[in-house]
């Protein structure tokens, strides 16, 4: 037996190295697996006989934090609640582009933040303020529900044609370009529709940083160095090429949204933690996914998945994510897509899937990409429906009725179930509505609402409608920061 892509999707059959590509693939996710054996409830899903559980874990796919950090769900009058997730949904199309330093004080690496204006890149320099320098870049798109999107217009008319969502791993297209590349550069033009140079895929040179050391009131560039890890080197797949990042969506890039993300938030959650040591404890997921460590806070997905395990490793089971491992979506609700004049159209006109199905060999939903569109031979884009009343601008609409699901596996566990520590504890913020979150040390106090950690704004927001200038974006939450 061994580690399937995911929802079986069958690209390797059409390479000449196939032999080669799947036995890489399972390797890779073999080297993942491996490394959490000594779990006490955690499941090698390739183990897995007739007899065990399944269970779907769902979560929606538009980014939370985006929701939270806009308070939406404080604002009691409509027009204003409807603005506001207007606002959040043009945020979470914000290319967010970031760089990175090597500070030689201490070995480390940062990330650096683009002047959201002008897209460079603001290194820090002697005096303290930061300077304006172009420089690589690493773009990535906002949205971290394990959901991404990208808006196609036609290019002479500016028409949104479609909207295409994907779960695709990085990790999968990774094994396959490095294994294949004139297959990746194939599969990259027919999915796109449109033809791909192969050298668009990939690093033309390793990828440099600066090194800069701390001086009086600033830094100083002393030099410039390879970005660590087999991923940024000549000839390297790069997972942030522009036919992945600014022209199209063909697979996750943000931060979090990776396959091994997903199998390390899984096999952590197996643990008996001191803040849940039995089901009879009520705590709710934030608390949990703080405790555990895993996953980030202010995320759907993540406290949904390490809740969702957690309970059944206490129920008695080792568990795992069913094999194929993979990220898929479960329900695309459509049905309050309406045309330009207000009728309902039938989800068969609108909506298309094209990797994956909603019903696998086991019965179970794992579709891979889709999309929305208009009706064949419509003379209008998508711009000018609606779907539950929000403008189809940009895919929040689409995003906030599809639904993300992982395929959890169990069976029966015996022997012992050690109780783990918390590693943190979660702090709401006073005010925002949903909860926004910070973790914080078990033994410290929540910072009250005058604490300067909570004016760290965690994501790149677009201006309101009224107020709306033409920007890029720098990302605010993923990575450390530079004082």
């Amino acid at each position: 037996m061994h580690y399937l892509p995911p929802a079986r999707i069958d690209d390797f059959s059409r390479s000449p190295r196939v032999d080669r590509l799947v036995k890489n693939w399972h390797k890779k996710v073999k080297q993942q697996i491996d490394s959490y054996r000594n779990l006490e409830r955690f499941l090698d899903p390739l183990s897995a006989d007739g007899t065990a559980t399944r269970e779907v874990i769902p979560w929606t796919g538009f980014p939370r934090i985006l929701d939270a950090w806009l308070s939406i769900d404080a604002s009691t009058e409509p027009t204003r609640r409807m603005q506001l997730m207007h606002q959040a949904h043009r945020s979470a199309e914000i290319l967010n582009h970031l760089s990175y330093v090597k500070l030689m004080d201490d070995g480390k690496f940062y990330q650096v933040p683009a002047d959201p204006k002008t897209g460079w890149m603001l290194y820090p320099s002697i005096g303290g303020a930061p300077s304006l320098q172009s420089a690589f870049t690493l773009p990535e798109r906002p949205q971290d529900e394990y959901l991404e999107w990208f808006v196609v217009r036609d290019a002479i008319t500016k028409r949104i044609t479609r909207i295409d969502f994907t779960v695709e791993p990085p990790e999968y297209w990774e094994t396959l370009a490095e294994g294949d590349p004139a297959l990746a550069q194939q599969l990259y033009s027919e999915i796109l529709g449109i033809n791909v140079p192969k050298a668009d895929l990939f690093f033309q040179s390793d990828v440099l940083c600066p090194e800069i050391t701390r001086v009086a009131n600033g830094f100083r560039i002393v030099g410039y160095t390879a970005l660590p890890g087999p991923g940024f080197g000549k000839g390297a797949y790069n997972r942030y090429n522009k036919w992945n990042t600014e022209r199209g969506a063909v697979h996750l890039t943000q931060g979090n949204n990776t396959l091994f993300a997903e199998i390390n938030l899984a096999a952590r959650a197996t643990q008996r933690f001191a803040i849940r040591p039995d089901l009879s404890a009520n705590v709710d997921r934030f608390s949990l996914t703080a405790c555990g460590g895993y996953g980030a806070l202010n995320r759907n997905s993540d406290p949904t998945i390490g809740q969702s395990v957690n309970t059944l490793a206490l129920s008695g089971f080792r568990v795992m994510v069913s094999n194929p491992i993979g990220l898929y979506i479960g329900e695309i609700d459509v049905s309050g897509f309406r045309d330009p004049h207000g009728n309902l159209v039938p989800r068969e006109e609108i909506l298309t899937v094209h990797r994956g199905s909603f019903e696998d060999e086991d019965g179970l939903a794992r579709v891979l990409r889709f999309s929305v569109h208009p009706p064949t031979g419509a003379a209008y884009g998508l711009e000018e429906c609606t779907l539950d009343g929000f403008p189809l601008s940009t895919g929040g609409p689409i995003a906030r009725q599809t639904t993300v699901v992982i395929h959890g596996i169990a069976m029966t566990a015996s022997g012992p179930h050690s109780i783990v520590d918390c590693e943190a504890k979660v702090c709401p913020h006073p005010t925002k509505n949903p909860n926004y979150f910070l973790a914080v040390d078990p033994g410290s106090d929540c910072p009250d609402s005058t604490d300067p950690r909570w004016e760290n704004v965690p994501v790149t927001l677009a201006p309101e409608e009224s107020r709306m200038v033409a920007m890029g974006g720098g990302p605010h939450t993923f990575g450390s920061r530079l004082a």
